[in-house]
Order: structure tokens, then C-alpha cells, then sequence
């Protein structure tokens, strides 16, 4: 079915000829803002704005997304296909531009004027007329707004620009009486025009009405003296003596401009290599137009990323679309030691790149902006205005309705300007960055790529900064990649070593940095002393001592100047180079005194809001009782306690280096404050390996300062760090301590110790003395009558009294902490118990009833599940499939989560990962492969002193060896097994294995699944 979208009057979607209103005047207006962008993705930011202003409601995305719903069932409705598609960020009307009315429009009118242009007045009018019978109204027709009137008035002066050729073709060919009318009502809208002044007078004139040619010049020449204060200009009063000399009528048409060389001022540049993605954009926003009007395409971005010779690329590989010639012209907002041009001089320099003698420019800036425009209303030739200051700089250089295009950089991101298209330039790839280099420094000089890559990567993969040091190198016949790969790494800084005769890198941000307004330089310099890769208002705000709002408005400010880049909403980083360029900054400029106390904002700040956060997430986590300071900076307003997740997980790096700074620099109280915030999330995250040096110190400091209850939580912690990366002898050691202190404290301590014992013994394989420590724990918080920590006891003895083999114990204890946590409301640790039951009934081998159960554990987890917890529910998942019906998918889930844990660092569980795949393999008859993978379990839980992981990985391994004919192998493995899950009273496993052995030789081993759990 044919599709059309209407904008040109009611905005409506068209199916061959039956048309669909649409139900609300926002849903037509959500429309309007995806078809004016038709195939290219539209941002939610920027639709939000369109349908809203600056004023949208508090929940402006939801309705986004509900307009949006509406439009793309009534698109599936109307075509079958889904044609809105929603991306990361983004929604995409995949249609063609010219199922646009206003689109087609524009295309029907561009090839009109070339025709006339070229004289085929005929053939110009036709099209003319199709191009008129597009408009059905005001376009966009009662829909109210900011956007919806600035595309109006745009189209406006579009359908304006198309009434003016067809106005100029007709007088050509002597109609003037019928044209009249037109004109006229056209000069009433549009009073002191002095285009639709002329036409009008010539056609007057041309019927034989002199007096009313006449009355139309006065007319125009007192309203432009009224409200203008001017004359009119040479054009007009041209056409005013002729008339008054009685002419023959001809005289007064629009004349044709004659013909001249078109003028190509575009500057020698070097090759580009890459930014084709960049460069396509711009040659498609051209193209899309079929040389309609393009008002303008900004390329902004920091120094040295390239726009000037991508937009002198684009210029070039525009030619043939743009006939009439390449301009081009620094406006030198950035250029040391020289003045920018202003709006006259630069009107000035281009209108001689036209052909305007110097003598003929007229000397007041709206006489030049109409002569300029005046010009390029019938030229197609493309304008590249290169490094303009912002939009005020360029605004009256803009070419008004015209078929030509104006590419145009800045160091600014340009905002506010008609028709604006952005291409914003990011660094190079690094093939592409690695290409650049070994091109301008000589593949003979470059034949260690490794040490190229570095390099490009040390220079940021900028442009500017790759091609500096490869100029470098190529001038310096001595030196080698490894040279200056060392200068880079050892001298006295990138920045100082990228450099080349009289450019350097450090000196083109210095431009940048010099037009920042004072408190943006200040807030800049301060940056440098971050701590993190990433930031955001609220961490700046305490790093500057500054209001939230004045440290947002700062930051945008310097985003604007493309100083610093938003990755992320809400969320800011420094490009590499710059990043150093602002610590030189602050290392120069600012004092000891004024570093010291802008950390120290910045720390106290960390410590307030990180203990907020834990507090949040974890609000019945046991504590020490410490004093808590008031928080002297604004923290952000977590909605819930995924949002304080969501904000620990983007401030991570920062707070581990917050931690570790304050140790290296005397503030060890802020270290283990840190340290105790921290501990459950970097636990919950894996971040094992960073954890441990900050819980040793914390318990250090709080030992020296006589704090043995604080002491305790951080043993816990460090114990509890150590059992996560296998190290389980040095966790004992560490939780033996901390149980010596905790018995001198009381119950409450006592019960965390044994806690985190319990688990580490159950980690090891001792079930038995794990039984003991959880037995305890419970009746020491059964005592405090504390039902979340009785619900947590009981879970843990249910894993145990599972590998026990007590199923029935296990059950009872399952479901009693399922009953506590949901009463608590605590879904997150009813996940970790609908887990454990899952495994109870793959254990009794109720596959279907262990499905369901984690199905329940995993929509929990959704809401507030760590990565590792989501790796294990997909480890799980698969473990209730059936091998070899389902096998890719399990392998799938499986490949997914070892990645996660490989990643994590966590080798337990990917012990269980691989053991489970062995398995899956097994059941499949790929018993090589099924080796393999257990082979390699065994080799992780041994790594680590896993009992439990080690049994299981023996007893897979030797039922795989026993099918490919290895018996005494088989044997040996499975032997090995009954002996490990024996030691460790592990009663199920130890039966496994033992059947498994007495079963060899009549060849029906049949191995079962064991996921991990939850403790």
C-alpha cells in the first residue's frame, strides 16, 4: 500500500488516497518531528523538545513513547510494516523522504529553478505547478509551539522562494495582467520586500498601468524609511527609472545572471583518511535535498579533530551537485595573534569570491546581507565559513532561501540557527588513527604496527595530535617508533612531546581554553583533579565549591566549547589530551593549598554520598556505630535503591581511587569510611581484587585507634574479599581474627563473623563445620529476634543441609527465609532463595518445578540484579534445559554468563559454568568437548580450593572419559570424586559418584546438573 505523510496543512499520514488524521494534536505533532527527519534516527532529547519546548512534563519520555506506540499501530495498520523504529536513544520513520509532502516539495521545486535557470521556462512551470498542489493549508496546521513555528515560518520562506520563480518564469513569458493579483497579495503578507516590489511593478507596468508601477515603488520606499530607516536599494530604483523613462517592458524583467566562472577558493589540503561515516552524512544531507535549500551543516568539535579538512572534503566531493562554485573563509575565531572577522568584513570577502568589485559593495551590514543573499537566491555552490566563534557570529552570513549549501565549523557547538544539521566529529577509530600516521610518517618508518597503535592511542587518537607526531618522526631520520614511543611514556609529558617545529598540540587547546568565559577556566583548571574517568554535576559542584545549578550551567558551558564530552546523559568526561592539558593546568596555576582543599571538597563528598547510597541499597546491613557528619554538599536524589546503584556503578573508579588516594595522602579515616561504604557493593560486583587492600588498611586504622568494633566489619569485609577470589586460607586466617575481637563485643558481631565463616567453610568443602557456624548464627539472631537475619541464616542452611543431602531439612529452611524476606519486602534476597529451591528440585530432578522458581528468582532480578547474579540465573536457566534438544541455546546462556564471570574475575562460578556445559555436551554424546570443559573446571576449582566445584568437575570428567573408552582414567577421576565429596561430607555428591564408578562397566553413567547458589 502506498504510504504518504502530510505536513504542508493538517499534518496526516495518507494510505492511496484514504487519510488518517491521527487522534490528538500531539500524537500529529509527535508525527511532524519524525517525518521532518524521514530516514534518519531522531533523538528522544530532541523529540522531547520538539513536542514540548523547553517545558516538558515530568514524565515526558513515557509520553514519547506512548505517541509513539500509537504511531507505529497505525503505520503496521495502514502498511503491514513496522516503520517506526525504536533504537538505542533514538526513533527512526523508515520512509523515504519523498513520501514527505514537505520533502517532495522541496525536490520538485529544486528542479524546477535549475530548469528555469537553464532557461526551460516551460517544463519549470509544470513542475512549479505539482510542486503548489502539495499545499493544503499552513503547514502544520493547528499545532502550537516553538518548533512547530520555526518549521512553518521555514517552510514559509521555502513555498515563497518557489512563488518567486514561478512568478519570474511567467513574466518571461509575458503574463503579466494574470499575475497581478498574486504578487500583490503577496507584498501585503510580506510589506517591504523589495523582490515582490519589483516583480509587482514589473507587472503593472507590463500590462500598461505605469501610475500603479509607480505607486508601488512609493509605497515601498516610505515603508522601508518608516520602519527601516533606509532607501531602497540599486534594484529596485533601477527598475523605479526605467519605469519613469518609459521603457519597453522587457527591460524590467528579472534578469538572468550572467554567465561567469564559478569561483573555487577552497584552500590545498591534505588527503583524508577515514571519516567516511562523517563524510557520508554530509554528502547525504546534501543529496536529500536534490539541490533544494540546505540552510546550513555545522561540524563542531574540540581542536585538532579534523573539521577543516572534512568540511574542505565534503566541499570538493560536492562539486557536481554544486555547480556555481566552493567557497571558503576563515572567520578565525581561534587563530592566534589575529583578529576574528567580523560580519562585514566577512560579507565583504565573500561577495568578491562572487565577482562584486570592492568598489560596489555597499557600506552598511543589511545592505550587504541583501546583496549576499540576493546572490546565492538562484546559485548552487556550496560555502564553507570555517572556524566561526558561535552563532552569533554567523547568523548574518546565512544565505536565506537559496539552493545552496553552507558547511560551517566551530569549536562551539552552534545552537539556534535555522535549519541546522550537526555533524559531531569524535576521535578516529585507532585503525583508522593508525593509518593516518603510517601515511604521513612513511610505511618504511612504521613497520611496527603494535608500537604505531600505541602511539595513536598515547595521542588520543586525535587527528591534529597523530599527525604532529608523525611529522615528528619523519623529520628525525634517527629516531624509531620505539623512540618516540618511549619520549611519550618517559619525557615530561604527551602534551610537551607533541610537537613539531612551530605546532603543538598544547598550544591549539590553549586557544580554546583562552576564549572560555573566567569561571569556566577556573572550573576547567579544576577538573584536572578529578579522580575518576567520568563525572558529574553533583561531584564537580563540591570539587569547585560551587551551586549545583552554577556547577551544571559551568559544565554545559564547556560542552558547548567542546572542552569536555558527554558520554552519557548527566554524565561528562575529558578527552585524554585534554584531560592531561587541565592537570597541567592545575598543576601551574593553582596553588598546594587550593589543590589540597578542592580534594578535599571532592572526598568529603565521596564519603557522604557513597555511605548515602549504601545506606539506601542496603538500609539492614549491620553497621558500626560511628558519628556521621551532616553533608555539607548537595548528593544526588536517588529515586530508589537502583538509582543509588545505577550512580555507585558510574562513580566506581572514583571511589576506588577517592579510597586509594586518601591512603597514599595521611587520610586514612576517609580510607576506611570509604572502605565500609564500598564493601557490599564491590562485593556485589566483583571487584574482589580492589577490595581487599582497602578493608586490610581500614581494619589497621580502626585497630590503631582503638575502634574494635569498626575493626570487626572491616575484617569481615577483607575475609569476605578474600573468599570471593578463592583466596580461603588467608580469609580463614583474617575471620579467626576477627572472630577473637567480635567475642569481646557481643552477639551482633559474633553473628556477622560466623556468617561470613559459615560460607567460606561451605566454600572449602568442610559442610560440617560450616553446619556449626550457621547453627550458631542462628540462634544468635534468633536471640535478637532480627527475622531479615534469621531469613539469611536459614537460606545458608539450606545450602548446606542440600549438599548434605538432607533435602527435606533444606526445603523447611528455604522456605522459611522465603516467607521472612517477603514479609521484609526484601526481593532481592527472595531472588537468592527461589535460586536455591530451583536447585533443590533439579537435585530431586522436579526439572519443570525448578524452572518456574528461578523464572520467579529472575523477574526479581530484573528490577535489582548484579551482573554476576544475572550470569548465574542464565547459568541456572540453562541447567533446567534438555540436552541435545535445546543445546545451542544452553550453550548460548552458558558462553554468555562464563564471559561475565571471566570478566568479574570470578573463578567459582565459572567453574560451575564450564562444568555445566560439560554436561550439556555430555548429554549430547560430544564427549571430546565434554572433556575438555570439565577438565578445565577442575583446573579453576583446584586454583581455588573449591571442594564442592573439584567433586563435581571429577565426576564429569570421568563419566565423559568412560564414553570415549578411557576407563582407567574414568576410574581414577571418578574414585578421585567419591574421595573429595566424602572428605567434605557432601553425602548427594559422594552417592553420584560412587554409582558412577560401580557403573563403569555396563555403561550407564547419566550425569546430573549442579548450579551454583546464593549464600
Amino acid at each position: 500500500m502506498k504510504l504518504g505523510i502530510r505536513v504542508l496543512g493538517t499534518v496526516a499520514l495518507e494510505y492511496d488516497g484514504r487519510i488518517d488524521l491521527l487522534g490528538s494534536a500531539k500524537e500529529r505533532l509527535a508525527l511532524a518531528a519524525l517525518a521532518l527527519d524521514a530516514g534518519r534516527p531522531v533523538s528522544l532529547d530532541t523529540l522531547i523538545h520538539r513536542l514540548w519546548d523547553d517545558s516538558p512534563p515530568a514524565k515526558a519520555r513515557a509520553g514519547l513513547h506512548t505517541y509513539a506506540a500509537r504511531i507505529r499501530r497505525r503505520l503496521r495498520e495502514g502498511t503491514g510494516d513496522d516503520l517506526l523504529v525504536q533504537r538505542a536513544h533514538t526513533y527512526l520513520l523508515d520512509v523515504r523522504p519523498e513520501q514527505v509532502d514537505c520533502h517532495r516539495f522541496e525536490q520538485i521545486a529544486a528542479r524546477a529553478r535549475t530548469l528555469a535557470d537553464g532557461a526551460d521556462d516551460t517544463a519549470a512551470l509544470g513542475l512549479l505547478r505539482e510542486a503548489a498542489d502539495l499545499w493544503r493549508g499552513e503547514p502544520l496546521a493547528g499545532l502550537g509551539g516553538l518548533w512547530a513555528e520555526s518549521v512553518r515560518a521555514s517552510l514559509s520562506q521555502k513555498r515563497l522562494a518557489a512563488q518567486l520563480t514561478r512568478i519570474e518564469a511567467e513574466l518571461r513569458r509575458g503574463h503579466y495582467a494574470e499575475l497581478v493579483p498574486d504578487i500583490a497579495a503577496l507584498l501585503d503578507r510580506h510589506p517591504g520586500d523589495e523582490t515582490l516590489a519589483a516583480l509587482l511593478m514589473t507587472a503593472t507596468y507590463g500590462c500598461g498601468r505605469q501610475a500603479e508601477a509607480l505607486h508601488v515603488y512609493d509605497t515601498v520606499r516610505r515603508q522601508l524609511r518608516e520602519h527601516l530607516g533606509t532607501d531602497p536599494g540599486e534594484a529596485l530604483t533601477r527598475l523605479h527609472r526605467l519605469v519613469l523613462n518609459g521603457a519597453p517592458a522587457r527591460q524590467l524583467l528579472p534578469r538572468q545572471e550572467p554567465a561567469t566562472t564559478a569561483p573555487h577558493t577552497l584552500p590545498r589540503h591534505a588527503e583524508l583518511v577515514g571519516r567516511e561515516e562523517e563524510l557520508a552524512a554530509i554528502v547525504h544531507a546534501a543529496q536529500r535535498g536534490d539541490g533544494g535549500v540546505i540552510a546550513l551543516q555545522a561540524i563542531s568539535g574540540m581542536a585538532g579533530i579534523g573539521k577543516t579538512l572534512l568540511a574542505l572534503h565534503a566541499a570538493r566531493r560536492l562539486e557536481p551537485l554544486f555547480p556555481d562554485g566552493q567557497l571558503h573563509l576563515d572567520l578565525r575565531a581561534h587563530s592566534p595573534g589575529r583578529t576574528p572577522l567580523c560580519a562585514t568584513s566577512a560579507l565583504g570577502a565573500l561577495l568578491r569570491m562572487l565577482g562584486v568589485p570592492a568598489s560596489d559593495l555597499p557600506g552598511r551590514l543589511d545592505e550587504l546581507v541583501s546583496l549576499w543573499r540576493t546572490l546565492l537566491s538562484h546559485r548552487r555552490a556550496v560555502i564553507v565559513l570555517d572556524d566561526v566563534a558561535d552563532a552569533e557570529h554567523v547568523k548574518p552570513l546565512l544565505p536565506g532561501p537559496s539552493p545552496s549549501l553552507m558547511i560551517v565549523t566551530s569549536r562551539r557547538r552552534l545552537s539556534g540557527l535555522p535549519g541546522v544539521r550537526p555533524v559531531l566529529l569524535d576521535v578516529l577509530p585507532e585503525e583508522d588513527a593508525v593509518a593516518l600516521f603510517r601515511e604521513l610518517a612513511g610505511e618504511g618508518r612504521t613497520p611496527r604496527v603494535r608500537e604505531v597503535a600505541a602511539i595513536v592511542r598515547l595521542c588520543g587518537r586525535l587527528p591534529l595530535a597523530t599527525e604532529i607526531a608523525a611529522r615528528r618522526l619523519a623529520s628525525r631520520p634517527s629516531w624509531t617508533t620505539g623512540h618516540l614511543l618511549h619520549r611519550l611514556t618517559h619525557g615530561h609529558g604527551r602534551l610537551r612531546e607533541i610537537r613539531d617545529g612551530n605546532q603543538e598540540m598544547a598550544r591549539a587547546f590553549e586557544v580554546s581554553y583562552s576564549t572560555l568565559h573566567p569561571e569556566e577556566r577556573s572550573v576547567f583548571r579544576l577538573l584536572g583533579l578529578q579522580l575518576g574517568t567520568d563525572y558529574d554535576a553533583f561531584s564537580t559542584a563540591a570539587l569547585t565549591d560551587l551551586a549545583f545549578d552554577h556547577a551544571e550551567r559551568t559544565l554545559e558551558g564547556l560542552l558547548d566549547a567542546h572542552l569536555i564530552q558527554e558520554p552519557a546523559p548527566d554524565r561528562y568526561t575529558t578527552h585524554d589530551l585534554l584531560g592531561e592539558y587541565s592537570r597541567m593546568l592545575a598543576a601551574s596555576e593553582l596553588g598546594p593549598a587550593e589543590r589540597e582543599s578542592a580534594q578535599r571538597r571532592l572526598i568529603d563528598f565521596y564519603v557522604q554520598a557513597s555511605d548515602a547510597a549504601d545506606r539506601l541499597i542496603a538500609p539492614r546491613r549491620p553497621r558500626p556505630q560511628l558519628p556521621r557528619r551532616l553533608c555539607a554538599y548537595r548528593i544526588p536524589a536517588w529515586s530508589g535503591a537502583a538509582d543509588a546503584r545505577r550512580w555507585l556503578t558510574s562513580e566506581c573508579s572514583a571511589l576506588i581511587a577517592a579510597e586509594r588516594h586518601c591512603r597514599a595522602h595521611g587520610r586514612p579515616h576517609e580510607a576506611a569510611l570509604l572502605a565500609g561504604s564500598l564493601a557490599g557493593f564491590l562485593l556485589e560486583e566483583r571487584h574482589s581484587a580492589d577490595t581487599q587492600g582497602m578493608h586490610r588498611a581500614a581494619a589497621e586504622h580502626w585497630r590503631t585507634v582503638a575502634h574494635p568494633e569498626a575493626e570487626v566489619y572491616a575484617l569481615v569485609d577483607q575475609g569476605t574479599a578474600l573468599s570471593r577470589s578463592g583466596q580461603y586460607a588467608q580469609a580463614l586466617t583474617v575471620l579467626g581474627r576477627a572472630l577473637r575481637t567480635a567475642r569481646t563485643i557481643g552477639d551482633t558481631a559474633v553473628a556477622e563473623v560466623l556468617h561470613a565463616r559459615g560460607v567460606l567453610l561451605w566454600n572449602l568443602g568442610h559442610l560440617p563445620e560450616a553446619l556449626a557456624d550457621q547453627e550458631e548464627t542462628l540462634a544468635l539472631r534468633t536471640r535478637a529476634d532480627d527475622p531479615w537475619q534469621i531469613a539469611r541464616s536459614r537460606n545458608n542452611l539450606g545450602i548446606t543441609h542440600l549438599y548434605l543431602g538432607d533435602f527435606t531439612a533444606a526445603r523447611d529452611h528455604f522456605h522459611s527465609a522465603l516467607d521472612m524476606f517477603r514479609t521484609a519486602g526484601d526481593a532481592h534476597e527472595e531472588a537468592h532463595v527461589l535460586n536455591n529451591l530451583s536447585d533443590l528440585k533439579l537435585h530431586i530432578g522436579e526439572r519443570e518445578s525448578a524452572r518456574k522458581y528461578l523464572q520467579e528468582a529472575r523477574k526479581l532480578l530484573a528490577v535489582s540484579g548484579t551482573a554476576a547474579e544475572h550470569a548465574m540465573a542464565q547459568v541456572n536457566l540453562a541447567n533446567t534445559m534438555d540436552s541435545p534438544r535445546e543445546l545451542p541455546a544452553m550453550l548460548d546462556l552458558y558462553q554468555d554468563s562464563l564471559s561475565a564471570f571471566q570478566r568479574l574475575g570470578d573463578r567459582r562460578n565459572a567453574s560451575i559454568t564450564l562444568h555445566g556445559m560439560g554436561l550439556a555436551l555430555h548429554a549430547a554424546a560430544r564427549f571430546e568437548e565434554s572433556t575438555d570443559h570439565h577438565s578445565r573446571a577442575l583446573d579453576l576449582a583446584r586454583s581455588i580450593g573449591s571442594a564442592h566445584e573439584e567433586a563435581q568437575a571429577l565426576r564429569g570428567l570421568g563419566a565423559a572419559e568412560h564414553r570415549l573408552g578411557r576407563t582407567a582414567s574414568a576410574a581414577d577421576h571418578l574414585a578421585a570424586a567419591v574421595a573429595v565429596a566424602e572428605r567434605t561430607g557432601a553425602a548427594d555428591e559422594a552417592a553420584r559418584a560412587r554409582a558412577a564408578l560401580a557403573e563403569i562397566r555396563t555403561e550407564s553413567v547419566i550425569p546430573d546438573g549442579n548450579p551454583g547458589h546464593r549464600v
